[in-house]
């Protein structure tokens, strides 16, 4: 029996069809094989970026009107064999803001001097210590004594002329336009006295004190000058007998805290 004779009309058109098919399947397979050696939508100069920035540089420029973002400043770190590898850093802070002038500060309202302010001069409390004399004239016939008042306020100390003597006692402050620098001059008698004193021929008006052989204050008295040409003389006296009198400038007994209660004492000079 003899073989069908094939149509060899339709031959060529079945074996392009088959060559197409085949040319398809192997440019599907390439695609495939390079979709999975390089990956799937991979860049050609891959790195990271933080998260937001993709879409804010999607969005594109702002609108008219609408505010500039403030430049991110994250770090980027480039993927290794990109053309950028070895920049790492990619910080953009803010520009700072314009810094605003500090109002100059008002100087306070008032009085800027910082000085202490003067109050009223106190009045000087009396002394209680007589002054110093370093200008003291011994006078002639006359010693010097050391003398201490003591009282319920305290005590003082001063130097006097001592007339101890007839002679000195008699004299006494007579001619002397002064104390001659001395605190006052002291009256010493061997024995209790109940004589009295006169101011005939002194020129200076005095103050008498009298002390008793104890040394407690007797009495006192002022004593005004009795010039020469009067012939009757007042006499001072203590109220009682007396060992001690001294006499000071007319006024000056308080300054050395004699008066009522207050005792006269001698202390040894070293």
């Amino acid at each position: 029996m003899t073989a069908p004779v094939e149509d060899s009309s339709r031959e060529g058109p079945d074996r392009r069809q088959t060559w197409v098919r085949r040319l398809v399947w192997v440019v599907l397979l390439v695609g495939i094989v390079a979709f999975l050696v390089r990956g799937a939508n991979n860049p050609p100069d891959p790195f990271l970026v933080p998260e937001g920035s993709a879409t804010e540089a999607a969005a594109g420029p702002p609108a008219d009107g609408a505010e500039e973002p403030t430049a991110s400043s994250t770090t980027a770190s480039t993927a290794p064999g990109s053309a950028a590898e070895g920049s790492t850093t990619a910080n953009n802070p803010p520009p700072a803001p314009p810094s605003t002038p500090t109002p100059p500060t008002a100087p306070p309202r008032g009085p800027t001097s910082t000085a202490p302010v003067a109050g009223p001069t106190p009045s000087p409390l009396p002394s209680t210590t007589p002054p110093t004399a370093p200008s003291r004239r011994p006078l002639s016939g006359f010693d010097e004594v050391a003398f201490r008042i003591s009282g319920s306020s305290g005590g003082t100390d001063g130097v006097a002329l001592l007339a101890d003597d007839g002679p000195s006692r008699s004299q006494g402050l007579m001619n002397q336009t002064d104390l001659r620098g001395y605190d006052a001059m002291v009256f010493r008698f061997p024995s209790p006295s109940e004589g009295g004193f006169f101011m005939r021929n002194t020129l200076i008006p005095l103050s008498i004190a009298f002390f008793d052989v104890s040394g407690r204050f007797v009495s006192s008295a002022d004593m005004e000058p009795c010039p020469d040409e009067v012939d009757d003389c007042p006499t001072f006296q203590a109220e009682r007998p007396y060992v001690h009198a001294i006499e000071v400038a007319q006024g000056d007994l308080p300054r050395l805290g004699i008066g009522p209660g207050s005792v006269l004492s001698f202390p040894v000079r070293s």
